[in-house]
């Protein structure tokens, strides 16, 4: 990809117009997290151009807005790609011509009953912004491509594996962990850890297994190869990050009680730490709207409520910041 003379593409995280409710302190209402179809019918080129154009044309770069949280498994790939693409980068905004620009990426604080959607947005000239891309599962590929570090999370040579990865994490992992929060819903409100699980809720426990099941066929790649295709992380371990970083501290509260946790995992648990402790890959703002450090009043974010009892540690919050 070329470099050519650079102006500023700031990609920021806010929360969304449209953000969804979460419940204060529980789960019992997490059903709305389940994975839809991209709701924008946009080429993110076409979309980009179309802001060119009603600017009056030329090259110039606008700048990016990824509308998403932390919270999210689902905006994790794309958040991975805008840190590692750091630097510089091209913004393809009008059709054939391409810029150089800087990626500054800034995550603003989260509202704790609040989700936004994952959403690429452009700003307009006037100051509006204006949707590019509504597509989770490609995003970060979305993105990168910004960068003259095109390539780094999304070789060709690798393309056909990623993209495989890529669908069974999207589909077996994010999808089925929605799918188990959504069944883990009760018309009469009956706590979670109340219901027979052994033998009532059969399509709660299939998905868990289904879950449980990709876990650990990715452990078993993890345990020949530091990364899921080889000694570089690519876009499938951006992928599979958000599930890990998202699930024991808040979405395991779905589950029940004896069910694992990534600690009981040892390749994806030693995996999940060492992408966690990369410099610049999450923030403390990251950490503090998960719930692994606290606020400056001493209080931890508590979104899913108190992170669930885990057998293998003692403590998950400080396991995780070992």
């Amino acid at each position: 990809m070329t470099n050519a003379t650079s102006t500023d593409v700031s990609v920021s995280f806010e929360p969304a117009s449209s953000a969804r409710k979460l419940p204060p302190g529980g789960i019992g209402r997490l059903g709305f997290f389940e994975p839809a179809a991209p709701a924008l019918p946009l080429n993110p080129d076409d979309a980009l151009a179309d802001i060119a154009a009603e600017s009056g044309g030329g090259a110039q770069p606008y700048p990016l807005v990824l509308s998403a949280s932390p919270l999210d498994p689902r905006a994790w790939p794309a958040i991975i790609a805008a840190r590692v693409a750091g630097g510089n980068a091209d913004a393809n905004v009008a059709a054939g011509r391409s810029s150089a620009s800087s990626i500054n990426v800034e995550t603003a604080d989260v509202n704790g009953d609040e989700l936004p959607d994952v959403t690429l947005y452009a700003a307009r000239a006037d100051g509006s912004t204006a949707a590019v891309s509504d597509d989770w599962t490609r995003l970060s590929r979305l993105i990168e491509r910004f960068s003259p570090r095109a390539g780094t999370l999304y070789p060709s040579a690798l393309a056909r594996d990623i993209d495989r990865l890529d669908a069974i994490i999207d589909q077996d992992l994010i999808g089925t962990l929605f799918a188990v929060i959504a069944s883990s819903e009760h018309p009469h409100d009956e706590r979670l850890d109340r219901r027979d699980f052994l033998h009532g809720a059969q399509r709660h426990a299939v998905l868990r297994r289904v879950f449980y099941a990709r876990l650990g066929w990715l452990d078993d790649i993890l345990s020949r190869s530091p990364y899921l295709l080889g000694s570089q992380p690519t876009d499938a371990d951006a992928h599979l990050f958000g599930v890990l970083f998202t699930f024991d501290i808040g979405y395991r509260n779905a589950f029940p009680v004896p069910d694992a946790a990534v600690v009981d995992y040892p390749h994806l648990w030693e995996y999940a730490r060492r992408l966690y402790g990369t410099p610049g890959l999450v923030t403390d703002d990251d950490r503090r709207a998960i719930g692994l450090l606290p606020g400056a009043d001493g209080a931890f974010a508590q979104p899913w409520g108190e992170p669930a009892f885990t057998e293998t540690v003692d403590d998950i919050r400080a396991a995780w910041n070992a």
